[in-house]
């Protein structure tokens, strides 16, 4: 799994407005074009084999859960107030501006202070131990579409964001439609009230805003994947080679851009 930001501890994440979510993102507005995640083909030429990865894997991003599961000051940030007001009064700028939420930057979603506080979250994310947990997001007080665009200014800090589907969409609604989670092929699962099993998201980054606690579940499991690494290399080293073999298959559910195989 991608290294991942999430946004209160409930799965139930980023979350548009009924227009945005059932709008195509011009292209036009991407600071250097739209960028559509899982739509082109694997770059072989920067790919290695099996032999040159390393045998063991050492350093902040190896962890197991006793680390973490009784110490939550190591993994949880809690809003302060004057983040929260910083962060507000930015959302409230950019939503005034009229640009749309695609054309989101650093620079025109400012950040003085809580700018430095992500800038050491993303090398943590990053290079670390590759997840945080953040709290007091004011879901409630500030609605769905402000949130949505703090959740989104907040993500600029961390990287660029690319699209979830066909549709260039920024952010994906993690809610039941009543999609048919036996349509596999066609139907993204989380459309559905379908269990989602651990999957590789086509990003580096992946965060998760909780708009409203579910009734039930949504609880996210997290993993050292360097941990996960070293254990198969030393137990099952044959399946770390099937893994680092090209011969992998992606799944678009029939979100096909033009001149692009199925």
């Amino acid at each position: 799994m991608a290294p991942g930001v999430l946004l209160d501890d409930t799965e139930a994440p980023h979350t548009l407005s009924a227009k945005r979510l059932n709008s195509q993102a011009p292209r036009d507005v991407f600071p250097d074009g739209i960028k559509t995640s899982g739509q082109h083909p694997p770059l072989y030429d920067q790919l290695c084999g099996y032999e040159q990865f390393p045998q063991e894997i050492t350093g902040p991003t190896l962890w197991r859960p006793e680390d973490y599961q009784e110490h939550p000051d190591r993994w949880v940030h809690r809003f302060t107030e004057d983040e929260k007001v910083e962060l507000g009064d930015a959302a409230d700028a950019f939503m005034k501006s009229g640009t749309q939420m695609t054309g989101m930057t650093k620079d025109n979603f400012p950040l003085p202070k809580l700018g430095k506080l992500m800038d050491e979250i993303r090398e943590d994310v990053i290079n670390g131990k590759g997840f945080i947990l953040m709290k007091g997001f004011p879901t409630e007080e500030w609605g769905v579409d402000k949130s949505a665009t703090a959740y989104v200014g907040l993500g600029t800090y961390l990287g660029y964001f690319v699209s979830q589907n066909g549709k260039g969409h920024i952010l994906g609604h993690v809610k039941d439609l009543g999609d048919d989670p036996t349509q596999i092929h066609r139907v993204r699962i989380y459309r559905t009230n379908a269990r989602q099993f651990f999957h590789a998201d086509t990003s580096d980054i992946v965060g998760l805003l909780c708009i409203h606690r579910a009734l039930e579940g949504g609880e996210s499991d997290i993993a050292s994947v360097h941990h996960v690494y070293n254990t198969l290399q030393r137990e099952r080293p044959d399946v770390i080679k099937t893994l680092t073999t090209p011969n992998w298959y992606f799944d678009r559910k029939g979100e096909v851009s033009k001149g692009e195989d199925e």
